[in-house]
């Protein structure tokens, strides 16, 4: 696969993360029945449903892994890509490529928790837990930031811009 392929790959699942990434938040990505109780829960409100059972710890883990740290992997691609072909920051945006490559599967982590609480959330008449389209965007979300940092490797940020070949012939090497 071509440099320009996997640059323009890169780009694309970014853009379509940002744009699931509406959804996955909005959207329920369950339902909760306890005691003929229904509660559809979007990821916030699964957040605001832990803080509300005297768990804001857990709830704040959840935030974080949740919410903001999709979103700041969607923002950091963001501003590697668009730097791309640039000779600023080009440290920085290797060390941040190499720590979204890191945590890239562990995000995975909240879409697992829902497969296993769906199965074990099976309790009859007491409790029932049922997963919606919600959990699909955000599964999507997070596999397009995946893959959007595994297609886009550190090595094409240190290769040297048109500028640079102008001026510096030997950069070519």
């Amino acid at each position: 696969m071509t440099d320009a392929t996997r640059l323009e790959l890169s780009r694309a699942l970014v853009v379509a993360g940002l744009i699931l990434y509406v959804p996955a938040n909005t959207l329920p990505v369950m339902i909760m029945t306890v005691a003929g109780e229904v509660a559809p829960l979007t990821v916030m409100g699964g957040v605001q449903e832990l803080y509300d059972s005297g768990l804001p710890g857990v709830a704040g883990i959840v935030f974080v892994a949740s919410i903001m740290i999709p979103f700041l992997k969607l923002i950091s691609l963001s501003w590697i890509l668009l730097l791309h072909g640039s000779g600023e920051f080009r440290r920085e945006r290797t060390v941040l490529l190499r720590i979204l490559h890191q945590i890239g599967t562990w995000s995975m982590i909240d879409v697992f928790l829902l497969g296993v609480l769906v199965a074990v959330g099976q309790l009859g008449v007491l409790a029932n837990v049922e997963a919606k389209a919600g959990g699909l965007f955000f599964a999507a979300v997070l596999l397009c930031s995946l893959f959007a940092a595994e297609f886009y490797e550190a090595r094409m940020i240190w290769q040297p811009s048109a500028d640079e070949r102008k001026t510096n012939p030997a950069a070519l090497t």
